[in-house]
Parts: C-alpha cells; sequence; structure tokens
C-alpha cells in the first residue's frame, strides 16, 4: 500500500501550528483540522471583540454571558484544575496578565499603583458557570478570563479527535510546545531554555501520548539584576519564583497537561510531583540552576542531546 505523507502550516496566536500525516487519510482532513483549531482560537481570543473570553470579561461584574459549549467546556475544568493545584492555575488572572504583557513588551516595570489595581483583580471563587443556561459570570468588574494556559491544549485534543474520526493512524501534531504524537513511537524535542526557538536540550519518545512544555523563559526582561517573566503567580500577581524554567509534561490530555504545565510552574517541583502521580503524569523538570530532573516513568524514553 502506498505510503503518503503531507504536511501543513498555518498561524496560531504567539505560535506557528504544524499537521503532519502519515500513510493513508483523507486529503480534506488537514484542512478539516485547520477550520477547527482556527475556530477554537477566535472562540477563546484575550483581545477579539466578538470571542466568548471578550464578552465574559466585557461584562464583568454586570451579567453573565451566554457562551459556547467549547467554552463552558473548558471553563469547568479549568476551574477543576485551578483547585487541584491549589490555585497555582487560575485562569482568572486575566488583568494581572495584561499588566505584565505590557511590562514585557516595553521591558518596565508596572507602576506600585498598577500592579496594586491589576493583581488583586482574580479569583476562581468569583466565576460562576451556569451549565443549564450555558452561562458564564465573573462576580466583580475589572475581572478578567485569560485561556493562554489551557486553550491550546484543547484545541490539540479537538485536532486529535478529527485525525481519529477520519481513521488518521500515524500523524503529529505541533501547537508550538504543546505537542500530540498519533501511531508510531516519534521523539519529541525540549525547548532549551537557553537557546534560539527551536533548539532542543533533549528529546522524549513518546506513541500515542501528548507532550507540553510551559516555560519561564519564553517571555520576559530584566530591571535591577532580576529577571521577570510571563507565569504569574496567582498569589502575589507577580512572576513565578518557584525554581523552575520549564515544565515538561507527558500524557494523554494536552489540555490537561497544558493546564498543570502552567500550574506546576508556580508550584514548583516537589509540591507539584505527588499531583503527578496521582495522575500518572510524567515529567521533565528543568531549574534555574540548569539541572534536569525526570520522573521514573521516563527512563529509556529521554535523551538529554550535547550541543
Amino acid at each position: 500500500m502506498n505510503q503518503k505523507r503531507l504536511q501543513k502550516i498555518f498561524p496560531g496566536p504567539g505560535t506557528v501550528n504544524t499537521i503532519a500525516l502519515y500513510g493513508n487519510y483523507a486529503p480534506e482532513t488537514a484542512e478539516q483540522v485547520k477550520k477547527r483549531v482556527l475556530e477554537l482560537h477566535a472562540r477563546f481570543s484575550f483581545f477579539e471583540a466578538e470571542s466568548d473570553i471578550f464578552r465574559i470579561n466585557e461584562q464583568a461584574g454586570i451579567k453573565p454571558v451566554t457562551v459556547h459549549p467549547d467554552t463552558l467546556f473548558v471553563l469547568f475544568h479549568a476551574l477543576a484544575y485551578g483547585a487541584e493545584t491549589r490555585g497555582a492555575f487560575d485562569i482568572t488572572t486575566g488583568a494581572a496578565n495584561r499588566l505584565w504583557r505590557d511590562a514585557i513588551r516595553c521591558a518596565k516595570m508596572p507602576s506600585d499603583s498598577a500592579l496594586a489595581e491589576g493583581c488583586g483583580r482574580n479569583g476562581l471563587s468569583d466565576l460562576v458557570l451556569d451549565e443549564t443556561e450555558s452561562t458564564a459570570f465573573l462576580r466583580r468588574k475589572g475581572m478578567q478570563i485569560d485561556l493562554g494556559g489551557i486553550a491550546k491544549g484543547y484545541a490539540a485534543d479537538q485536532a486529535l479527535q478529527i485525525l481519529k474520526k477520519n481513521k488518521v493512524r500515524h500523524a503529529l501534531l505541533n501547537f508550538g510546545e504543546t505537542v500530540i504524537a498519533l501511531g508510531r513511537e516519534q521523539k519529541i524535542g525540549i525547548q532549551h531554555p537557553y537557546q534560539k526557538n527551536g533548539q532542543s536540550i533533549a528529546e522524549v519518545s513518546v506513541k500515542n501520548k501528548a507532550v507540553v512544555t510551559s516555560g519561564t523563559y519564553e517571555r520576559g526582561f530584566f530591571s535591577q539584576g532580576r529577571r521577570y517573566h510571563h507565569i504569574l503567580n496567582p498569589r502575589t500577581g507577580c512572576p513565578a519564583d518557584s525554581g523552575l524554567l520549564s515544565v515538561t509534561l507527558v500524557g494523554q490530555s494536552a489540555m490537561e497537561l497544558d493546564a498543570l504545565a502552567t500550574g506546576l510552574c508556580v508550584l514548583g517541583r516537589n509540591a507539584g510531583l505527588p499531583l503527578l502521580e496521582k495522575r500518572g503524569i510524567e515529567a521533565v523538570f528543568i531549574d534555574n540552576e540548569g539541572e534536569i530532573r525526570i520522573t521514573p516513568g521516563l527512563q529509556g524514553k529521554f535523551l538529554l542531546r550535547r550541543n
């Protein structure tokens, strides 16, 4: 039987999405995946006025907003991951995220008044979801949801469902630090935190698994000898200081890994390990000193690259 290969590349928020299909597949499959992923990006956008998330934020403290089932599904799971990480993963830090996003872009510390205003406007208990009415409501005006730590994972899981529905047996989905290997075993690189994008420090061999990396090295700036990055501790509203540069997780659900990798960058390795053991998730931790540690399940599947 003739084996084929197809690769489709298209832009996503802050990244480039790649779909690679191998073997036998319907030609329109990759286009179906692209359409679904872009649909979700638009639905979950923090910035687009028509998105569910923008509308929820706009009506914070005013009234509930009717949302798409996709949005409600992700919000319910985000609350669950928030509870499981004891608040380390918190999608209601949108106001603080915006503040630090601007600070990183300008390479300038926010003012004390801006920090005081933006960093107290979060709280998972203030996000009210009504499954019957399909609505979401932020109780306090000025609160904002940001799905940046979970949306890409959900999109990858949805893409995988389309591949399976179309009977694709071998594929690789790469949505920028969110990867799914379907079918045959594949080697997935782990970004080197001190090198340019695309340069790997190590690789893991996986089959029918998702691999997700979250890292403080991705975006940041220096001020008075200290580096400030984009992953925030919800309790302080400031960049997390857990001692980790990056967390790479290996498991079944990209959405789950996406949320937990972000949460573990806040919690730290020791506090996060029991959660991973409970869920059967493997991990690669890189700390601020460059030391790499892996969980036992990756023995024999992890290879450190010597550059």
